[in-house]
């Protein structure tokens, strides 16, 4: 269906669901027996399961957004996030949080979550630099791919970066072939559709992300997906500096520190 339709996996598993008449959102553990709830529930606590693995992924309303003013910032602008780029990915300003907004949309456009960043230039020891105003299953999705897909199947490759704002800070640099997976901790379900792009994967975490920490990662993909990455090894990056914060490093860090896993 992907291939005669021309769509993502998940445009098409979506497409087959509003021709079934089945809910692409249901989530299945609604039908579950009180007694194996209660069952699954003591299984969670007794192992090292990962709840963002098994979070149900839903939409909110749309109507959410008309509650922040459609401002963009110069704070996001100095970060490397031009004022274009801040529309295009529906940037806003919440005055009841005093927070940046950030609309989380899924792989096939969806709203599902808000994060906001806290409209502070200094950030203090009890404050929280981001927060989900509205809450989402981060953990099933790749930030931004709703808009990206295009590009990344026709560069054959998707870069891999940690955060929302690698993945606009990469969109101002003209570089529209990338995904988040919103930090390093990824779930099985985000492995699952890196994979079914079916394009080469260039993972560019930040600075303090160990080369152990990204080979443990490329190990949990299939044989045949070819994974490379972005590690400084030539001291251009600060510490705890993203490789997308300086188009100039990026430049840089593409020419001379990229490497193949697998």
């Amino acid at each position: 269906m992907c291939f005669i339709k021309d769509l993502s996996f998940s445009n098409g598993l979506k497409y087959i669901c509003d021709v079934l008449g089945i809910d692409y959102y249901k989530n299945p553990d609604e039908d579950l027996p009180e007694s194996l709830r209660i069952t699954k529930l003591i299984y969670e606590m007794q192992s090292n399961y990962d709840i963002e693995e098994d979070k149900p992924l839903k939409p909110i309303s749309e109507k959410i957004l008309t509650y922040y003013k459609s401002y963009v910032t110069d704070m996001f602008a100095n970060d490397g996030i031009d004022y274009m780029t801040q529309e295009e990915f529906e940037i806003g300003y919440d005055p009841e949080t005093n927070r940046i907004t950030i609309p989380i949309r899924d792989e096939i456009g969806s709203l599902i979550g808000i994060h906001g960043r806290l409209f502070k230039k200094v950030i203090e020891n009890d404050d929280k630099k981001y927060l989900y105003i509205e809450s989402c299953a981060k953990g099933k999705i790749l930030y931004g791919l709703y808009k990206t897909h295009q590009y990344i199947k026709k560069s054959n490759k998707c870069y891999v970066v940690e955060s929302p704002k690698g993945t606009m800070q990469l969109w101002s640099m003209g570089i529209y072939n990338s995904t988040s997976t919103f930090g390093t901790k990824i779930t099985s379900q985000q492995i699952e559709k890196l994979t079914r792009l079916g394009v080469d994967l260039i993972f560019c975490y930040d600075k303090d992300v160990t080369k152990l920490e990204i080979e443990k990662i490329a190990d949990r993909f299939i044989d045949g997906v070819n994974i490379w990455y972005i590690f400084d090894d030539k001291g251009i990056l600060n510490d705890k500096e993203s490789p997308s914060d300086d188009s100039m490093k990026w430049q840089r860090l593409c020419k001379e520190c990229l490497y193949k896993i697998k």
